[in-house]
């Protein structure tokens, strides 16, 4: 059963995108556990995220899929938060390894999380 994309709305295919990701969530084989080694990535995404009782909500902005939500237990968070900050102290990116970028007033919502804030 073919279907016309390119007589579909943004709006059909959100749904049908939305669609077919609820039916693919319900086949075997499970999409595999482990990343792949080499992947598309989105470059700087827009994110969001804010605190749950069960851990804390994290959205991240795909160009194409739109939103897509995560909830991450508190456990996950730290370690996160964690390895994000072990690889920044590490791993500075080679254009401002020797180019310093001066320091800049932090934006207001700082330490709060993102909560609240989209980024």
């Amino acid at each position: 059963m073919p279907i016309e994309l390119s007589t579909l709305s943004a709006a059909d295919l959100d749904a049908l995108i939305a669609a077919a990701a609820k039916r693919r969530a319900e086949l075997k084989p499970e999409p595999p556990a482990q990343p792949p080694e080499q992947c598309e990535a989105t470059l700087n995404p827009a994110w969001h995220t804010s605190p749950l009782p069960q851990g804390a909500l994290f959205l991240l902005r795909h160009p194409a899929l739109g939103w897509l939500g995560f909830v991450l237990p508190h456990e996950h968070r730290v370690h996160l938060a964690m390895l994000w900050l072990h690889q920044s102290l590490l791993h500075k990116p080679a254009e401002t390894a020797n180019n310093p970028v001066p320091p800049v007033a932090p934006p207001p919502n700082v330490g709060s999380g993102g909560s609240g804030t989209l980024h």
